[in-house]
Order: structure tokens, then C-alpha cells, then sequence
């Protein structure tokens, strides 16, 4: 192996380690919530561990779709725009379709709800049955954009109006709740809720990566990314005392949850050359098995629920309940698409299933 291959494969690593404690994050982010313990004297701790713990884990799909822009396959789309489409969307759509379906149809399952053919329709097109498929049909927005994005930054030719796109919507969004005092329908579904960190990825990935701090980068990234968690932080507070819900004060898409996120992706492209891979090969393990995990993590949350009903685990300590449920999900996850690929093999697995 040579030194360029080397290169290539340590950034390959590096970046599937990332992903790793990305898709933890995500099932955390679905693992029992505290909203319930708001108003309970005893617990309310759990409702304040809760929501801070949230303000420090919401950025896994805003880096998903960073990583997502930063490996798009330039040469690919320059060779065919056409066939670049049909492969990617053919990627993202089957396996979204068919986990779109299975969902659907466990809902209808375990919540006995009356059959409703157009809602059903509905919610199986728009992947509403299960709480994480949004994050595809983003994906499939911005594949189609990719193209007039990579010219428009080679162009140089409206470069700094495409970091507008985000910004406004987000002030719409927030305009949104204040008026109507209610959360914007399907408002992470819109591709401009997540653009600029797509558009970042895209741009790193044609231009390269300089820091925003000359000197003594990885400190001041440190202290950047725990800025915007304070902030992040105050602000959740600070929208629940205006009557914001418990579900957009701890979402990922808010001003000072995209500031931290900007913050962390800085600290990752800093620190990049200073991580020894070999040391944390099993959180590789998890970033290789990321794209699957997304999927069926929520057929896990569904049993890990039913189960520690079962038993009798505590909810009343909701840092332990949710540790539990995070171990069990992302082994039975790991270990099930371990299974179906043995079965139907990797190929299939993954044209149907997307792993």
C-alpha cells in the first residue's frame, strides 16, 4: 500500500468513525424522552437532564448530511448527470419505499388504528410511520440539486446567496411558530432546513478546508463548540418560557443547535490528523453499519419499550432507562442486519434495505 492509499484509507476510517457516534446519537435522540417529567415535582430533573442532553447530541443528521455533500462522486456526475441520478435516487428510494411500508404497517399493528387508505398512502409516501425515514427524502432533494450546486460553486457565481437559503427559512420557521403558535408541518422535511450543511460539504469537497483559527486550532474549536452548547442550551430555556413545544426546543433544527453544528464540524476537520483509528475500531464497526442502523434502530426502540415495560425497569432515572434502551438497540440492530445480509446477501440487502 503507498502513501496516497494510506491517506485514503485513514480518511475513510476516520470518517466512518464519525458516522459511528453519529447513528448512537440518532438512537439516542429516539430513545425514551422526558417531556413527561416537565411538570412532575419529583422527576423534573429528568425533563432538565434531558433537555440539556439534547442541546449536546443535536447534530448527528446535520453532520450525516455534511458527509453526505463532502463524498459526493464529482467525477460521476460530470461523466453523466443522468446516470449519477438514477443510480442515487435508485439507492435512497427503494430501501426508503420498503422500510417506508414495513413501518406502516407495524404502526397500524401496534396502535390498531382504523384503516384509512388516502392517510395511509400518505403517511407510507411521505415516510411518516417512523420518525427517522425524513432524513431520506432530504437526501433525495439535494441529490437532484447536487449538480446546479457544484456549478454554481466552480462558477463562483452565486456562492454567498446559496447560504441564504437556510437562514431565511429558519427565520420562517420560527416566524411560523410565534404566529400560529404551533410547529410548521413536515418543516425538516424541506431540503432548505438542511442545505447550508450539504452545501459546506460540497464546498469543502471542491475547494478544501482551512480553519477558522490560525493559532492554536484544536483549543480554540474546543472552546468554540462549547460556546454554542451554552448558547444552545439557554437558548432551549429561553424558547420554553416563550411557549416554544418541549418537541422544537430540543430538535436539531434551531439557530444555536446549526451554530454548534458549525462549530463541531470545524473540530472535526481539525483534529482529523491527530486521531489514531486503531484505538476505537469498534465505533468504526457501528459508522459501517450506519445507514442500516437508521433504518431498523426504530423496530428496536419499538421492542426495548415493550420489553422494559415487561420488566419493570425504572423510569423514574431517565438517564438509566435510556442506557439500556441505547445498548440494546444498537446491538439487536447490528446483530439483525448482520442476519439479513447472511441470509439474502449483501447485494440484495442492500438494493432493497439500503445496507
Amino acid at each position: 500500500m503507498n502513501s496516497k492509499d494510506k491517506l485514503y484509507k485513514t480518511k475513510d476510517e476516520y470518517w466512518q468513525c464519525v458516522r459511528g457516534i453519529c447513528i448512537i446519537f440518532v438512537v439516542l435522540i429516539h430513545c425514551k424522552n422526558g417531556i413527561q417529567y416537565r411538570n412532575q415535582f419529583n422527576n423534573s430533573l429528568n425533563f432538565d437532564y434531558w433537555l440539556i442532553m439534547r442541546q449536546f447530541i443535536n447534530f448527528p443528521v446535520a453532520i450525516f448530511i455534511f458527509l453526505s455533500g463532502y463524498f459526493v462522486n464529482i467525477e460521476g456526475i460530470k461523466k453523466s448527470y443522468v446516470t449519477y441520478i438514477y443510480k442515487r435516487v435508485a439507492r435512497l428510494l427503494v430501501p426508503f419505499l420498503m422500510w417506508s411500508a414495513f413501518y406502516t404497517i407495524i404502526k397500524h399493528v401496534t396502535t390498531k388504528e382504523n384503516i384509512n387508505i388516502i392517510k395511509k398512502l400518505v403517511k407510507f409516501l411521505l415516510g411518516l410511520s417512523s420518525g427517522q425515514l425524513y432524513f431520506i427524502l432530504v437526501l433525495l432533494q439535494l441529490t437532484i440539486l447536487t449538480p446546479l450546486l457544484i456549478k454554481i460553486i466552480q462558477s463562483n457565481k452565486g456562492m454567498k446567496l446559496c447560504f441564504l437559503i437556510t437562514p431565511v427559512y429558519l427565520l420562517i420557521l420560527y416566524s411560523y411558530i410565534i404566529i400560529y403558535k404551533k410547529q410548521m408541518p413536515f418543516y425538516q422535511t424541506f431540503f432548505p432546513a438542511w442545505f447550508v450543511f450539504y452545501y459546506i460539504g460540497l464546498l469543502v469537497k471542491i475547494r478544501g478546508y482551512k480553519s477558522i483559527f490560525k493559532k492554536n486550532e484544536i483549543l480554540n474549536s474546543i472552546l468554540c463548540c462549547s460556546i454554542t452548547l451554552i448558547f444552545s442550551i439557554i437558548e432551549g430555556y429561553g424558547l420554553l418560557a416563550l411557549g416554544f413545544s418541549e418537541g422544537f426546543v430540543s430538535s436539531q433544527i434551531k439557530i444555536s443547535s446549526f451554530l454548534y453544528v458549525f462549530s463541531l464540524i470545524n473540530l472535526l476537520m481539525v483534529i482529523k490528523p491527530h486521531i489514531k483509528i486503531q484505538k476505537i475500531r469498534w465505533i468504526k464497526h457501528i459508522g459501517d453499519n450506519s445507514y442500516g442502523i437508521y433504518y431498523v434502530h426504530m423496530l428496536w426502540i419499538i421492542f426495548s419499550n415493550k420489553i422494559l415495560a415487561l420488566i419493570h425497569v425504572t423510569e423514574n432515572i431517565l438517564p438509566i432507562y435510556q442506557f439500556i434502551q441505547l445498548i440494546f438497540t444498537i446491538i439487536f440492530s447490528c446483530f439483525s442486519i448482520y442476519i439479513v445480509e447472511r441470509v439474502i446477501g449483501k447485494s440484495l440487502s442492500s438494493k432493497l434495505l439500503g445496507f
